[in-house]
């Protein structure tokens, strides 16, 4: 499964997936495409096999993409891969941002939790130094994404109109500020510049 995919090797080779036990290596260039990766599936003997074989090597080639499309920003044992956001205004005039990270434990050997379990209870929000902002919706199955070692997972928050109770704001913007993505763990915190401007 691409989410116990690890990334193994740098410089001239790579390990692009791991497929039936074998690690597929080829240069680690620019001059590699997806398709020269997938060169070796079409020698498998049944569709099933051609289709798994080719699925395994996508979603890596998509992590591997995003990866070195991204900001780099290591908070604890969690490396959390940042490629940038922009804010929409909806047609009723409320900013919209979404956000994605790819999220990787690269610094311990036991698995890692990230907890959010609601707009109350969640260790990630937005703020610009004075406002912090909740979160308006997110995709953390149970309140938590649970990184093994090695492991990495997309994580997806947006920030909008305010959900739930209690004194919560719309997500404002203004080109003016800067606004932080604000990671507050047990193993880590950190404010994670999102360079909306």
């Amino acid at each position: 499964m691409t989410n116990n995919l690890r990334f193994i090797g740098n410089g001239a080779t790579a390990c692009l997936a791991i497929v039936a036990g074998l690690c597929l290596i080829v240069p680690a260039t620019s001059a590699t495409t997806l398709e020269q990766a997938l060169v070796p599936c079409a020698d498998k003997p049944n569709p099933r096999l051609k289709y798994e074989c080719e699925k395994e090597i996508k979603s890596t080639f998509a992590l591997t993409k995003l990866k070195n499309e991204s900001v780099k920003h290591v908070v604890g044992p969690v490396t959390f891969y940042y490629p940038g956001a922009a804010v929409e205004i909806s047609g009723s005039g409320t900013a919209l941002l979404n956000l994605k990270f790819l999220v990787e434990n690269t610094g311990s050997n036991n698995n890692v939790s990230l907890m959010c379990t609601g707009p109350v209870a969640c260790n990630y929000t937005v703020t610009d130094g004075n406002k912090t902002y909740k979160y308006s919706a997110m995709d953390f199955t149970s309140g938590q994404t649970v990184l093994r070692p090695g492991q990495a997972k997309e994580i997806n928050f947006m920030f909008g109109p305010a959900i739930g109770y209690g004194s919560y704001e719309d997500f404002e913007y203004d080109s003016n500020k800067e606004y932080f993505f604000a990671v507050s763990e047990s193993w880590g915190s950190e404010r994670i510049p999102l360079n909306l401007n």
